[in-house]
């Protein structure tokens, strides 16, 4: 009887411990790769590469102006949130049978998009060396899943991509489109900051049609004589207008004004306030035809 016992519970550990191997099993996803492909996708505003796992999502890695290298994995069916999956790169299987990670990262995801802005540079490296992507997702009710990326033909979209980055513009628009130059006192000199901006300005104007008019609006703080701040106001207006025009901006384009002291960001009872006084402001203004243009053409892919 004892031995009966004895055997059931032997058993009963043994099935236990078999089920629970084959939950901790994560599904695998990989696309065959007779049927794998990447796409490269790129020009001044941004690059990409796209590759589509079978059954599960696609893979991108992303460069915008300004901005790190972006990894994602966009899901078709699955949404998380507040969780992380381990994005990593390993050696193909032909490579290296351990396949230990070679480089990793964690993807946040957000809804059925998972993102990560870390580490990114080794999973484009990873393309141009024939490795593979691969992202371990584990849900809130533990299922597992394991996406792998197919290295085929990598090395073409990789180099792609990487001239694509070389022609990037300096800033996306959300930084050009609003500036705030700060000058010193009693001063209208352009800075080496002054100029990596107004150089980036007039890259963004040259690559997007659609923008049609540059706003100049210089000011000053409150130190000193009211008539002599006007005058101030108006030379750094002058300055910034003439440095965009000699980088090639059409002088159509531009509008200048200046307001003295009239229109404070800040007190001018203490220092900082009286530093951001001491600014032009260069505003760009996009054509509302070309936008409409654009978002119809986006609302249409």
């Amino acid at each position: 009887m004892k031995l009966s016992v004895y055997i059931l519970i032997c058993l009963f550990f043994i099935c236990t411990n078999i089920t629970n191997s084959a939950l901790a099993t994560p599904v695998k996803y990989q696309t065959p790769f007779e049927k794998a492909q990447w796409h490269f996708s790129g020009d001044e505003f941004g690059c990409e590469i796209t590759h589509r796992v079978q059954s599960f999502g696609t893979l991108q890695l992303s460069a915008n102006p300004g901005e790190p290298l972006v990894l994602s994995l966009k899901a078709d069916w699955l949404n998380l949130n507040n969780t992380q999956s381990q994005a990593s790169v390993i050696s193909a299987a032909w490579q290296d049978a351990t396949r230990q990670p070679i480089a990793t990262t964690s993807l946040n995801w957000f809804g059925s998009q998972a993102i990560s802005l870390q580490n990114t540079a080794s999973f484009l490296e990873a393309l141009e060396q024939g490795h593979t992507w691969q992202v371990a997702v584990t849900t809130t009710d533990n299922s597992q899943y394991l996406i792998n990326a197919s290295p085929v033909s990598t090395r073409a979209v990789a180099n792609q991509f990487r001239i694509c980055r070389q022609k990037l513009l300096p800033k996306p628009f959300t930084y050009v489109r609003r500036l705030e130059l700060m000058f010193k006192p009693n001063s209208s000199l352009i800075s080496a900051t002054h100029e990596q901006d107004l150089q980036a300005v007039y890259r963004y104007i040259q690559a997007d049609p659609s923008i049609v008019e540059v706003l100049i609006d210089g000011h000053a703080d409150a130190s000193g004589d009211h008539l002599a701040n006007l005058v101030l106001s108006k030379e750094r207006a002058d300055e910034v207008l003439s440095r965009l025009i000699e980088l090639g901006v059409s002088p159509k384009m531009i509008q200048t004004r200046h307001h003295g002291t009239r229109t404070p960001v800040a007190s001018n009872n203490n220092t900082e306030g009286r530093e951001l006084n001491r600014r032009v402001t260069l505003r760009l203004v996009k054509s509302a035809t070309h936008s409409s243009t654009a978002s119809a053409l986006g609302a249409s892919k």
